[in-house]
């Protein structure tokens, strides 16, 4: 989160979520879900990025622009991602 400007409690909210998922990581641990909501604009891809570079995370990032234009297909198309990221590192 270097050179990221944060409201103070939401950095240190921030900073314990990813020394957390390090140390889950590290020590081989089951990891937690997480989901990040806001509005645009907010960091939330930005975060959800650095945080899987710095703990050697996989991620995937998808949107309702996503997967709206898969019709009744979406639902298919969803569970094929948690598939991947249950099958991740």
């Amino acid at each position: 989160l270097s050179g990221v400007v944060l409201e103070p409690t939401l950095a240190e909210r921030l900073s314990r979520v990813a020394t957390s998922t390090a140390n889950t990581k590290r020590n081989k641990a089951p990891f937690r879900h997480l989901l990040l909501y806001g509005p645009p604009g907010t960091g939330k891809t930005m975060f959800a990025k650095g945080l899987a570079r710095s703990s050697g995370l996989e991620y995937a990032i998808l949107t309702g622009g996503d997967v709206a234009p898969l019709g009744r297909d979406a639902v298919t198309e969803i569970h094929k991602v948690f598939d991947w990221a249950n099958t991740s590192k």
